[in-house]
């Protein structure tokens, strides 16, 4: 009896065992599966400087980042998304503007970063100090920086000798930080309302309500450009500095885009130069135009009080002058990305126009007739531009992708992660370019929607890299919840040779089917070989 239990007990022993194997088995196949199928979330932390100085109500900032940076995409298995953040002077002088905290510091143009700058240029303030030092703490240790316009001027020095107050205060403010230089070759005094002696003076300035859109040359060499198809890209421009980058910099630096290189001869944009001829009086008319104007916009007196600082801009009267108005931006850089140079290496781009409006097609600035009531925010206006609906491109999320590729490159998400250029998704690059193996994977690139999204992947072939076939479709992936990708099986389609892909995102929300567009060209290639 005593042998039977032990014998029982031992297979008994023997079968616990197994069983236990056997569920770590599956646990361990159940977790492997786990893990390949959930996307791997990648968070890109982007404080947005919500400062603004006195004279304002509603800044780019509040209306139009945050709706720029809402979308999350992946690529293959990783789900990147922004987490745009307000941030403060004061948060920033309370050390929360860390690389613990985000990966880079977003600043708008217009009041938000004009005002700054002037503001901070009084750089002997112990608060205004200790405020550049901090971002400039940021950079330092690996954190990015993204200044639009007034963002850019902000953040760096000036790169002639400053003559007036104003250029004085906008050379002060230089973060110390970058190589890259603002050029003005005559910048905006801050009183130009009286400037009657050298009107040329309002420089750039002049063009700020005409809101002009031109090309800008790009840079496809760089990764923020590499999927970019053209050489020209048509962006608005209120404005913006030009930049300087030193000849022989200590750091990698690189500019993205040129202002057009006929900007000053250009017909559509060449202007006079106006002047202020309106004195006291003219001011004070423009303080009542201006509260009548706001109120028919709606707004409370409240609010109208805080925009007091704007009422300089309904001042008349204005007289045109003889002068061509020539900012010397021609070919200049209008957009660079450099590398903090150490260990950490903190990406930081300066851009002069702003891609976070809109763009309009055609057109021309149209001066004003020189009358008794002329006011600065109607000298010049953008007319005969293509109307809206009768275009095909959507005009104001036009250069989104601009934006949300230049944060994540800052922010140093991957050169191959980088959001799509065409549309809401794309083929992430092949490396390397020459594959032995006719067995490839490919990745895809999807912004996330709702509904049921689906990724079409479409390939053409060439066997002497100059004559190519007709595009096919491959395969569809009709699953992105483990990611997006493809095994590409070059046998089963033309065999050795040269291939270019693209990919077209399905959405099916609420029975309504949403087909991206076909991009103008190839988002990767590759070349199988023996």
């Amino acid at each position: 009896m005593k042998i039977k239990i032990i014998v029982i007990v031992v297979v008994f022993f023997l079968l616990l065992v197994n069983l236990i194997a056997s569920a770590d088995k599956n646990a361990d196949k159940y977790i492997k599966n786990f893990v390949e199928d959930y996307k791997i979330i990648k968070n890109v932390r982007v404080a947005l400087l919500y400062e603004e100085p006195i004279g304002t109500v509603i800044g780019t900032a509040k209306r139009v980042f945050p709706n720029i940076l809402q979308k999350p995409w992946v690529v293959g298995n990783i789900s990147y998304r922004f987490i745009v953040t307000p941030i403060y002077d004061k948060d920033i002088l309370n050390d929360q503007l860390t690389v613990d905290n985000y990966d880079i510091l977003l600043c708008p143009g217009g009041d938000v970063g004009d005002g700054e700058s002037m503001i901070k240029g009084f750089y002997r303030l112990p608060k205004a100090k200790k405020w550049k030092e901090n971002i400039a703490q940021f950079i330092k240790d690996g954190g990015g920086y993204y200044g639009v316009c007034g963002g850019a001027s902000m953040f760096t020095g000036l790169s002639k000798k400053p003559t007036t107050f104003y250029e004085r205060q906008f050379d002060k403010c230089d973060i110390g930080v970058s190589c890259v230089k603002l050029f003005y070759d005559t910048a905006i005094p801050i009183l130009y309302p009286f400037h009657r002696s050298k009107p040329e003076k309002l420089g750039a300035a002049l063009y700020f309500f005409a809101f002009p859109c031109f090309d800008v040359q790009i840079n496809t060499n760089h990764p923020i450009f590499d999927d970019y198809l053209e050489t020209t890209r048509r962006i608005m421009w209120i404005g913006g500095p030009a930049f300087v980058v030193p000849d022989n910099p200590k750091r990698e630096v690189d500019v993205l885009a040129r202002y057009p290189a006929d900007l000053s001869e250009n017909e559509s944009l060449r202007v006079h130069v106006w002047k202020y001829t309106g004195g006291v009086l003219g001011l004070i008319r423009g303080f009542f135009k201006f509260i009548k104007i706001y109120r028919s916009y709606g707004y409370k007196m409240n609010d109208i009080l805080k925009s007091i600082g704007r009422f300089h801009r309904y001042a008349t009267d204005w007289e045109k002058t003889d002068k061509i108005l020539d900012l010397k931006y021609s070919n200049k850089p209008s957009n660079t990305a450099d590398i903090y140079p150490n260990e950490n290496q903190g990406r930081i781009i300066l851009e002069g126009p702003h891609p976070e409006y809109g763009v309009r097609f055609g057109g021309h600035v149209e001066e004003a007739e020189d009358t008794n009531d002329n006011y600065l925010q109607n000298i010049y206006n953008w007319v005969n531009f293509t109307p809206y609906n009768e275009t095909i491109e959507d005009e104001f999320s036009y250069n989104y992708w601009i934006v949300r590729r230049q944060v994540a490159w800052a922010a140093k998400v991957p050169d191959n992660d980088l959001p799509p250029v065409y549309g809401p998704s794309q083929v992430s690059d092949i490396y390397p370019y020459n594959q032995t193996s006719s067995d490839i994977n490919i990745y895809g690139n999807s912004e996330t929607s709702d509904g049921i999204v689906s990724l079409d992947l479409f390939y053409r072939y060439s066997c002497d890299n100059e004559s190519w076939c007709d595009w096919t479709l491959y395969d569809t992936d009709f699953d992105g919840s483990d990611g997006w990708s493809w095994i590409f099986n070059a046998t089963l389609a033309n065999g050795l040779g040269y291939y270019q892909f693209y990919s077209i995102r399905h959405v099916d929300f609420e029975g309504e089917e949403l087909i991206e567009k076909v991009p103008p060209g190839p988002d990767a290639i590759v070349h199988i070989i023996n």
